[in-house]
């Protein structure tokens, strides 16, 4: 046993140290960066996305104007709450703090690749997932005491997950489905508790409901009619279904999915224990069937189920029962972060086998191209940068601070048209920045009377060419 913690402990210490290295060295993503965008321009929603992970963000800059800091805290603080959680929720199962148990619960947690990589980088999930894991433990206390304060904290904190994402939604509608269908044998809630936590939850997405009614219903639109696919033949469904289910296998951990079909009922469990472990796999259940149903008509994200692994976690030594099993699963969550590090900080993988993936090739070179940029702007005595991409865009403003830069994508909307229309901007010369995947489109060619090509920008990492930008200017004048 005792070797058996030391062991844990040096894992613990080496999932730590890359998520410090990660913390220090690792290059922002784009939507890292087009969230921070959000954060220094609080509204009452957004786009894409709910408001609640850019007003909590906005608040740190109140203690620091780090950029890399403010896109790097709030991941790490979430997972400290997390971890806390976590030492509660045992104590509960165990009726005492059993630190080895403890220790391997956290080392499969930290290594499940899904959770690693969203309490390392900003996106809104870090979030999501610590207020449905909150949620769920109180929805768990409720299952064993029957508390009413219970079950209204965790419809609370339910709400705020689905303030800050929209597929908090399929947590939300599975735990409900279960307890409607099962209702009888687990003897609670109520009818009227249940009718009472809806309003609750409405009530907390006024934010969401007035934003959208003052906007057109643009991120409604977007996401229940712009997302699904025109052309819904079978090569477009099996394709989305099996990028969803490969990357749900991939990124959940194939040892944890394997595992997952094993009864893990113990002993220790009693009755309303049981039951919360059948709504547990009931919601994954329930929120796999929704997202394979859902691919029939759009492309479904392997991490739109991130939710309905949640009420799991504390589960994760139980369901991955075997050693060799339970290794296999720390390695596997290792290795991932370990390329996901190199990937984002030091060298692009897809660069030992050939082209840069235009993903990752973003995430290189800023420091030459806002210094070109800068030079072709005073050259020309032009003050607006436009992007073809959001993601160029999001990141020219991260790196270069320049908030008047725009971004106009042929394709689709992004939150900056909302901030566009609503200040009535009217373009005049321009620089306009492309790439290969997104070069110039149809809504650029009518913003401007003319565009003609100026350079292009190349990016190496010593002698390995890894991306192409040309720039273009625009003129109306």
């Amino acid at each position: 046993m005792f070797s058996e913690k030391v062991l844990l402990l040096f894992l613990l210490f080496f999932v730590i140290l890359i998520k410090a290295l990660f913390f220090i060295y690792a290059n922002p993503l784009p939507d890292e960066a087009y969230y921070w965008l959000w954060s220094s321009n609080v509204a009452f929603s957004y786009f894409d996305h709910p408001p609640l992970a850019a007003w909590v963000q906005s608040l740190l800059f109140f203690f620091s104007n780090n950029k890399n800091f403010l896109i790097r805290a709030l991941p790490l603080f979430s997972l400290g709450i997390m971890l806390t959680i976590m030492i509660f929720w045992q104590k509960c199962i165990f009726r005492k703090i059993d630190y080895r148990e403890y220790l391997r619960s956290v080392v499969l947690f930290l290594t499940l690749p899904i959770f690693s990589i969203f309490f390392s980088i900003s996106f809104p999930d870090y979030l999501l997932i610590t207020l449905l894991f909150a949620s769920s433990f109180f929805l768990f206390l409720y299952f064993e005491k029957k508390g009413v304060h219970h079950w209204y904290l965790a419809t609370l904190l339910f709400s705020l997950a689905l303030l800050t994402k929209y597929n908090a939604v399929l947590f939300g509608l599975g735990a409900l489905a279960y307890i409607l269908y099962y209702k009888k044998e687990i003897e609670c809630p109520s009818y009227g508790q249940i009718i009472v936590s809806i309003f609750i939850v409405f009530l907390i997405q006024t934010p969401v409901l007035f934003w959208n009614l003052t906007n057109d219903f643009m991120s409604f639109s977007f996401h229940l009619n712009e997302r699904l696919d025109e052309e819904k033949n079978f090569l477009t469904v099996f394709r989305n279904t099996t990028g969803f289910l490969v990357g749900v296998t991939l990124a959940f951990s194939p040892v944890l999915i394997f595992n997952l079909k094993n009864n893990f009922f113990l002993k220790r469990d009693g009755h309303s224990r049981k039951s919360f472990i059948t709504m547990s796999k009931f919601v994954l259940v329930f929120s796999t069937i929704f997202c394979i149903v859902l691919s029939f008509f759009t492309n479904v994200l392997y991490y739109w189920l991130s939710p309905a692994l949640v009420l799991l976690i504390p589960f994760l030594s139980d369901i991955i029962r075997s050693k060799m099993g339970q290794y296999l699963h720390i390695s596997y969550g290792i290795l991932v972060a370990i390329i996901l590090f190199i990937n984002m900080s030091i060298y692009p993988i897809s660069a030992f086998f050939g082209d840069v993936d235009r993903e990752t090739a973003i995430l290189f070179g800023w420091n030459k191209i806002v210094e070109i940029v800068g030079k072709e702007k005073k050259e020309r005595s032009i003050e607006k940068v436009v992007f073809s991409d959001y993601r160029l865009g999001s990141l020219y403003i991260f790196h270069s601070s320049d908030f008047k830069a725009d971004v106009i994508m042929g394709e689709r909307k992004t939150q900056f048209d909302v901030w566009r229309n609503k200040e009535a901007l009217s373009l005049k010369n321009a620089l306009i920045i492309t790439d290969e995947n997104f070069p110039i489109n149809e809504k650029l060619l009518l913003s401007f009377k003319a565009i003609e090509f100026v350079r292009d920008i190349e990016i190496y990492i010593g002698h390995k060419f890894i991306k192409k930008y040309q720039v273009f200017l625009g003129t109306n004048e």
